[in-house]
């Protein structure tokens, strides 16, 4: 029982089998009604036509008479299961089959169903079909006498093959839904294989055999997939940059550990040179914290790119305002992008600040597309560019192209870092203003 509640296997075979239920009784019931109403309605045909049979065979001079050997012979039969009687105006018995001295006097001698010249009515008493006719005989003298002719038959034949359609019935839609049940937990288990795919590859990726899991899935699933793999990229990527960290953190203390350890305490400038190293070394520590807190992901959120891309104009104007730039935006208001907020902004600040330190008059930051579709945003400037032997060295870390110019040659890299942790990619190329375009692209 916990399986078919716990279980989506389960709970859709449970849900089938009583819609199945349910559908299949409903279906079956309109079938044997529909039967049992076409099985009466050519009982209905076959008492009219011996209705008329007796009345061709029918006599009226002086009283009312049949022929002593009837066309058809069930008439003669006691207990044949066709049976006949005439009645006049008031209800008397004119006439009655011989076959019908086997039935009770209950169904022979019951009133006659009032009709008017001409009608009939068929009914079912006990286990006998009736169709009573009422006619008016025109006697030789010109007088016209109500006569009613009713022909009984037995039930038990129609019954018996109502009975054995029912059965056949019953049998054919059980069957079908046994069938349909069967298919439907063999259609399941196939549809739900790359769900059993799904938790195999979590597991062994928990088991460290793994690190993402397959992307041939299902379009259902693959959306699941792809932010599960995104997810461990990220957090794959967020330990390799705590690594980084790490390892620059302890590169970068060295040299003002070296000069504190060869400091001599006597001297007159000990104190100034503490402090000095000292003030280094926390701005290296804060460097570092802050480089290392850029990598989580709230994938869930949908961020607009043109607000964020604004403000961050507006921060360089006021930083560069001596030399007046001019920042175009061309963003599409419905572009979105998929992740953490402070990531964008690290990688668009890195971007437009390169941008607008290299670039002479004009910067340009594009966009269009949205999550869960390509994201692509360029950054591009009027500057000297970059040339193309150097554009994927200058993504290395501590990489700087431009000795001259202040930074530490770790914006391109960071950037391409927290791109690359979203599944996307950084492309340099050659812009139309003369300068470099960097050109992001988010799945």
């Amino acid at each position: 029982m916990n399986f078919l509640f716990h279980s989506i296997a389960g709970r859709l075979v449970l849900g089938s089998a009583l819609l199945l239920a349910v559908f299949l009784s409903a279906s079956g019931w309109y079938l044997e009604g529909s039967h049992r109403k076409s099985l009466e309605a050519a009982e209905v045909e076959r008492l009219q036509l011996q209705l008329f049979t007796l009345l061709a065979q029918a006599e009226f001079e002086a009283s009312f008479s049949m022929p002593a050997e009837l066309i058809e012979r069930r008439y003669n039969q006691p207990g044949s299961g066709l049976y006949a009687r005439v009645t006049d105006a008031s209800g008397r018995i004119l006439w009655l089959s011989p076959s019908a001295v086997t039935l009770p006097a209950s169904a022979t001698t019951a009133a006659p169903t009032p009709l008017q010249p001409g009608e009939h009515h068929f009914s079912r008493r006990g286990e006998l079909y009736s169709l009573a006719w009422q006619v008016v005989w025109a006697a030789e003298e010109g007088e016209e006498i109500p006569l009613q002719f009713t022909v009984m038959e037995t039930a038990a034949p129609l019954e018996a093959d109502i009975a054995e359609y029912g059965r056949g019935l019953r049998l054919w839609l059980g069957g079908s839904a046994l069938l349909l049940l069967l298919f439907q937990a063999l259609v399941l288990g196939w549809a739900l294989r790359p769900l059993h795919r799904l938790a195999g590859e979590v597991g062994a990726i928990e088991a460290g055999e793994a690190e993402l899991l397959g992307e041939d899935y299902p379009q259902e699933v693959l959306p699941l997939t792809s932010n599960l793999n995104t997810l461990l990229a990220g957090e794959r990527q967020r330990r390799e940059r705590v690594r980084n960290t790490l390892a620059d953190l302890a590169h970068s203390l060295k040299t003002p550990l070296a000069v504190l350890r060869g400091a001599d305490p006597q001297h007159a400038d000990y104190a100034a040179l503490v402090g000095e190293q000292t003030a280094h070394m926390e701005q290296i520590v804060s460097y570092q914290l802050q480089r290392a807190s850029g990598g989580s992901h709230r994938l869930l959120q949908l961020l607009p790119v043109a607000p964020l891309v604004q403000r961050l104009r507006d921060t360089l104007l006021k930083v560069y305002a001596d030399r007046n730039l001019h920042i175009e935006l061309a963003i599409v208001d419905s572009c979105r992008f998929r992740g953490d907020e402070r990531d964008l902004m690290e990688v668009l600040g890195n971007l437009m600040d390169n941008a607008c330190k290299y670039g002479r008059r004009q910067v340009r930051v594009s966009a269009e597309g949205s999550a869960p579709k390509l994201l692509r945003i360029r950054i591009e400037d009027d500057g000297p560019g970059i040339p193309p032997g150097a554009r994927q060295h200058s993504l290395l870390r501590g990489t700087r192209l431009d000795q001259m110019a202040p930074g530490q040659g770790l914006g391109l890299a960071v950037a391409a870092d927290i791109v690359e942790s979203y599944r996307g990619w950084l492309e340099i190329s050659d812009s139309p203003l003369g300068g470099a375009r960097v050109t992001l692209t988010f799945p």
